[in-house]
């Protein structure tokens, strides 16, 4: 049944001219006699829509590639190998200008997802429901998801355009004075998604956000907006009070699994630890090839080989204690040969590079290419909530035994030393919760966020030379050239 929503999500393939009205942010393509106007017409027609926001999510221009790549690379513990297109090492090494090339993916994709949603809800209002909850769900995920886009959008971009159903048809907007609606905005969506959605999906609905997902984003919210550049402290509480909620909130059923591993492998993809995924699902056209990137080239690791292009920075993996006991699933530490002769490789006897092993597994095993692997990439898990709870108490509050709480949980099924917070400063607290949040959800999208929100990012890379303009991606020139009302970032200016 769990497969349901992922036939949902691939099947929504072929609706992908018809919703929003900006296919490249400006303008949507059309390709057949279907239009919104035409379409919405069933509350069948209006489920559709809201899958169809699922599935821009899953493009290769937001989660399914860029998004994942343009958060991991700035960060501390991943490089690209010289691989792929430049905008890939200039991400990595902080010499990426408006005209890279991923920047305007990225844009158009996120804003493809605001678009979309902004469609659903424009005509939710005039179809007949067989009840009032089956339409505030469809609006509740709409929302969740816009407001995802959005969020996502200021955290690499700061000043985007405020694009809602009341101007979804405007084809300039401006990023000009639109902070406070967008942040309003933002926050009112997860709001709205947690008083409707449920606190577990179930049956062909797993997979779908819940509650607990639009209560964790929210936390997300708050401490971005407490962080650089916004900088606005009164935020720090209100997130780490989110968090305590998600925590005690027993009808959730979060908690830690106690083998590291057990996170990641496609059996327990929903299990206690997960919050909200990238849903992926092998021969329905609905799998990625995130373990292809990372996977080792020629190395008879993968049965369809890897292409080293996500691979681990050397002083990342030194930083690691042996004895962590996250360290043999994060890296790829050793491996049998695939063709089964005996051989063993290990690293750095007989494997040249540390590469990541966390989103590589052994009951991934039904892809029938490169890009057709089913291991989900997480958005967001539990994990990412406990720790989160640590920086924002800390930050509101200075080290206590409640900062400590969360940060330690993760740390005690690590195998290592609990933190004591009467022997740290809030610097130190600061400094160590960077780190574990490093050493635990690498990989998974979080490191330029991270580095950004504390002001981290020119004291903790040290290997290039970022300035402050690192802090924030640039509107992309693209953009620039087609919209007259766009602004680039005053850092690029």
């Amino acid at each position: 049944m769990k497969k349901n929503f992922k036939i949902w999500i691939s099947s929504a393939l072929f609706l992908t001219s018809m919703f929003g009205c900006h296919e490249s942010f400006l303008e949507e393509k059309v390709y057949d006699t279907l239009t919104p106007l035409n379409f919405y017409k069933t509350e069948a027609d209006m489920q559709a829509g809201v899958i169809s926001v699922y599935n821009a999510m899953h493009s290769n221009d937001c989660w399914g590639r860029q998004v994942w790549l343009a958060a991991e690379y700035p960060g501390e513990s991943s490089w690209p190998n010289n691989s792929g297109e430049a905008w890939r090492s200039e991400l990595d090494q902080y010499t990426w200008t408006p005209s890279s090339t991923g920047f305007k993916t990225i844009w158009a994709g996120l804003f493809r997802m605001v678009n979309r949603a902004n469609t659903v809800m424009q005509y939710a209002d005039g179809i007949t429901y067989a009840t009032p909850a089956n339409k505030d769900q469809i609006l509740a995920e709409t929302r969740f998801l816009r407001g995802l886009a959005y969020l996502t959008l200021v955290r690499f971009f700061d000043h985007v355009p405020y694009v809602t159903v009341e101007n979804t048809n405007d084809l300039y907007p401006t990023n000009a004075n639109t902070d406070d609606q967008v942040w309003d905005l933002i926050i009112d969506d997860f709001k709205y998604a947690l008083s409707v959605l449920p606190p577990v999906q179930t049956g062909r609905n797993i997979g779908r956000a819940t509650s607990g997902a639009a209560q964790t984003m929210l936390t997300k919210a708050y401490l971005t907006r407490a962080g650089k550049p916004w900088n606005k402290a009164e935020y720090w509480p209100l997130a780490a009070e989110e968090a305590n909620k998600i925590i005690n909130n027993a009808a959730y059923g979060y908690g830690l699994h106690a083998n590291y591993e057990d996170v990641f492998s496609i059996a327990n993809e929903h299990g206690k630890e997960y919050i909200f995924s990238m849903e992926l699902e092998s021969g329905i056209n609905l799998g990625k090839d995130l373990p292809t990137f990372t996977g080792i080239r020629s190395g008879n690791q993968l049965k369809l080989d890897g292409w080293s292009s996500l691979v681990a920075e050397t002083k990342f993996f030194d930083s690691m204690d042996p004895k962590d006991k996250r360290r043999n699933k994060t890296f790829v530490v050793s491996y049998n040969d695939i063709r089964g002769n005996g051989t063993v490789y290990e690293y750095p006897k007989t494997i040249t590079l540390p590469h990541f092993n966390k989103l590589i597994n052994a009951d991934d095993n039904k892809a029938t290419g490169t890009g057709d692997y089913a291991t989900n990439l997480p958005i967001t898990r539990y994990s990412d909530v406990l720790l989160m709870h640590s920086e924002a108490e800390n930050e509101s509050k200075g080290p206590s035994a409640e900062a400590v709480k969360g940060i330690n949980m993760v740390r005690q099924r690590a195998g290592l030393t609990p933190l004591t917070a009467g022997s740290m400063t809030k610097e130190s607290l600061r400094d160590a919760i960077i780190q574990e949040r490093s050493w635990e959800l690498c990989e998974e999208g979080h490191a330029y966020f991270d580095l950004k929100r504390q002001n981290a990012i020119i004291k903790r890379i040290t290997n290039f030379k970022p300035t402050e303009k690192s802090y924030a991606f640039p509107v992309p020139q693209d953009e620039l050239d087609v919209n007259p009302n766009l602004q680039q970032h005053p850092a690029y200016k």
